[in-house]
């Protein structure tokens, strides 16, 4: 079987959970920049600079999908919508039954706004309490009856225009939140943070090896150079192996585990091709 030589085989890596190997992936870029600063270099030899700029990628992949995600903004909408359209009816009631309330003799629109009352109150403010769905329906047929007896005119009247525009806005925004009258995003695909943390070990590997390459004892200032750059992996104190662990140099990544599910199969390395007999 023939032998392998790329960075892959070459590099051990310590054990890096996917937090520890974007910590270190950031160590060996700011050291990186500084000694590029330090040595007032205006480039990093070109290997070495397009390998910091393909880890870079790695570190910043890995980071966005290990990154906490906040509540979905549909989901926070629905409660919030439907605490926005409750709001908007129930001060309408308090408003139109202070109408009602008046005396006839100080209350020229009584009759006005007792038929508006009639019209959408007539039950009170149960509808409100309805689950969402059929309270989006029942807050529907009330505009829709508002708007088909042509008491926008009512509202007008009796100084009530602001409580209206707040029902419409509300009823809005509520069938936006519960899909009703917008379609519903599609769900954004599961985070691949065990596809991420291998991609950025790769880059961890080629960088490791190409910045190794370029020592070369007859290059003044290169084995200094490379020996610097290196200097973060070099350091690393690794997590101690658990008892049983097999002692591999490398942690398997680890992925998300489904409550009720098995975890998903360690990643191997591949093994060593045996030497050739002599």
């Amino acid at each position: 079987m023939a032998r392998s030589f790329t960075s892959q085989d070459l590099i051990a890596l310590p054990r890096l959970s996917a937090a520890e190997a974007v910590v270190l992936a950031t160590q060996l870029i700011t050291t990186a920049d500084a000694r590029q600063k330090e040595l007032r270099l205006k480039e990093l030899p070109m290997t070495i600079g397009r390998s910091k700029g393909r880890l870079a990628a790695a570190r910043n992949a890995l980071e966005a999908v290990t990154r906490p995600q906040g509540a979905t903004a549909s989901a926070q909408s629905k409660p919030k919508a439907d605490r926005a359209i409750d709001n908007a009816w129930s001060a309408a009631y308090d408003w139109l039954s202070g109408w009602c309330r008046l005396p006839p003799e100080r209350n020229p629109h009584r009759e006005e706004a007792m038929s508006l009352h009639d019209l959408v109150f007539k039950g009170g403010l149960g509808f409100i309490k309805l689950p969402y769905k059929v309270e989006w329906k029942e807050s529907k047929d009330r505009l829709d009856a508002i708007s088909a007896g042509r008491h926008e005119r009512t509202f007008k009247k009796l100084g009530g225009e602001a409580f209206l525009a707040h029902i419409q806005e509300a009823h809005d925004a509520y069938g936006r939140a519960l899909h009703i009258t917008a379609p519903k995003p599609e769900a954004a695909p599961a985070a691949d943070v065990r596809g991420a943390l291998l991609a950025l070990l790769a880059a961890l590997r080629d960088y490791a090896t190409r910045v190794a390459a370029y020592a070369d004892p007859d290059e003044p200032g290169s084995e200094a150079l490379s020996a610097a750059l290196l200097d973060p992996l070099a350091t690393w104190e690794s997590r101690p192996v658990a008892a049983g662990g097999g002692g591999e140099d490398e942690a398997t990544p680890e992925a998300p585990v489904t409550p009720g599910e098995a975890p998903p199969a360690p990643v191997e390395e591949p093994e060593e091709p045996a030497a050739d007999p002599a």
